[in-house]
């Protein structure tokens, strides 16, 4: 309080907001008057997330509005995580501008099979405020691979062995469970593929062992992965050579 009467806060804050009253007391008498100071600042968190209509790719998302500190909100940020990052992310919504009067909207994009958290953000014209409560962790719908594994080659090995080789799709592009691969093989000019499956995912090697086979014969070969939603595509084709006599 300064000397000519006067109350003075320096760096106020929202939670300064109320009513102040002065009080003016004299051995004989008092007289008191009240005045009501108003903060203005960006919103708090919103509140009450629930996440509905779980598909593979997308989610509906409402909540609830926080308070807007005595300036209207303009508009909502959705941001989504994964254990494959701590770091939240902007999701990409629909509709793609969440306006201030809207509590519920779609994230869209998301990875099949995926455990994901939200949160929201609300901003006004002072500021963007403190995110929400993350949700619950949900796991979209999973779905067929959509992804051929690359690097497919081989060649080499042991006697009467074709080695065939590629690099394993990473974890976010599993789409599903019981994840695996589908080899494909078949010596270059034949028609028929032979297949086989290999049910480790974190496998890219497939050793056929076939004591008719003779050796440095040409083969072509291919990969796919599968889930128990469906196959995905088959990667480009390879050409490889069966092992050499004597390898």
């Amino acid at each position: 309080i300064k000397s000519n009467g006067e109350l003075l806060i320096k760096n106020v804050q929202l939670r300064h907001a109320g009513r102040y009253t002065c009080t003016a007391q004299t051995i004989v008498d008092n007289s008191s008057a009240s005045a009501d100071l108003v903060v203005r600042g960006p919103p708090g968190p919103p509140g009450g997330i629930r996440v509905e209509e779980i598909k593979d790719t997308a989610v509906a998302l409402t909540w609830s509005r926080g308070t807007d500190n005595h300036s209207p909100i303009s508009k909502y940020t959705i941001q989504s995580k994964t254990f494959l990052s701590e770091e939240w992310k902007d999701a990409k919504t629909e509709p793609s501008d969440i306006e201030g009067n809207m509590e519920s909207a779609r994230v869209i994009d998301l990875i099949p099979w995926m455990e994901y958290e939200f949160r929201i953000i609300a901003t006004n014209t002072l500021g963007t405020g403190e995110p929400s409560m993350p949700s619950q962790t949900i796991r979209t719908e999973g779905a067929p691979p959509n992804v051929a594994p690359s690097d497919v080659g081989g060649g080499g090995g042991s006697n009467r062995e074709l080695t065939i080789t590629w690099m394993p799709l990473s974890r976010e592009y599993h789409y599903g469970n019981n994840f695996g691969y589908i080899v494909a093989f078949k010596p270059f000019g034949d028609k028929e593929w032979r297949r086989v499956t290999v049910t480790n995912p974190e496998i890219g090697r497939y050793v056929h062992k076939d004591e008719s086979m003779p050796p440095s014969t040409q083969y072509q070969v291919k990969v796919k992965a599968f889930n128990n939603k469906g196959d995905g595509p088959f990667s480009l084709t390879a050409v490889i050579y069966s092992a050499q006599d004597g390898e």
